[in-house]
């Protein structure tokens, strides 16, 4: 099995630092939001860099933007057969109305200046996404992680992924942490190690 990790607006590969599992290669996807005309085209770019995987078996996590580009890079890989799962944390489904608006005001916040630029950048990236219709047409399980502490998505914006999902999402509550609580939270990992192995995974809250 291997594992693309796609992280957050502004965030960089290390967010999934210590994201290691047994019988899994785990590789971690970096973009620029600058980089790209458009978040199709990023997400191209990704599914190319996931195709050329040596591994039969694929799976994406993709966290906030990073859930997004998940997204798009599965649309584009699943008649292949190789993605097995998708993960899609902290982040509303691809209606096309992201409120960058708001996420750029808490980009104020931001450790340095260098941080706050490259956060803009993404989020302008974001912003002309145009998104998709609810037409269920993700055909590979997915599982949708959501906290109900996050200051940016809300559990209920989380749970209408299933609209675009043709497979009804497993949905997984994740107390604490944020809105980045893939970083430092074993519940996640424990998560994403259990559905890659076939294990059974609780779909209440954890």
């Amino acid at each position: 099995m291997h594992l693309f990790c796609l992280h957050h607006a502004g965030g960089t590969t290390a967010s999934f630092a210590g994201w290691r599992f047994d019988g899994v290669h785990v590789t971690k996807l970096g973009y620029r939001g600058r980089d790209f005309r458009s978040v199709g085209a990023a997400a191209a770019a990704m599914a190319e860099r996931i195709a050329s995987s040596q591994s039969g078996e694929l799976a994406l996590y993709g966290h906030s933007m990073g859930a997004v580009l998940a997204f798009e890079a599965a649309l584009r890989l699943q008649d292949t057969g190789r993605v097995l799962h998708v993960f899609l944390a902290a982040a509303r489904p691809p209606s096309g109305m992201y409120d960058a608006g708001a996420a750029a005001a808490a980009a104020l916040g931001a450790h340095s200046e260098r941080a706050r630029e490259v956060l803009l950048e993404d989020l302008e990236l974001l912003d002309s996404y145009p998104g998709r219709l609810p037409a269920r047409q993700l055909k590979v399980p997915a599982t949708v992680l959501y906290s109900p502490d996050d200051p940016v998505v809300t559990a209920s914006e989380s749970r209408r992924w299933t609209d675009w999902c043709a497979q009804k999402p497993r949905l997984i509550e994740v107390v604490g942490g944020g809105h980045l609580f893939h970083i430092g939270n074993p519940k996640v990992r424990a998560i994403v190690a259990a559905t890659l192995t076939g294990a059974i995974v609780d779909t209440g809250t954890l």
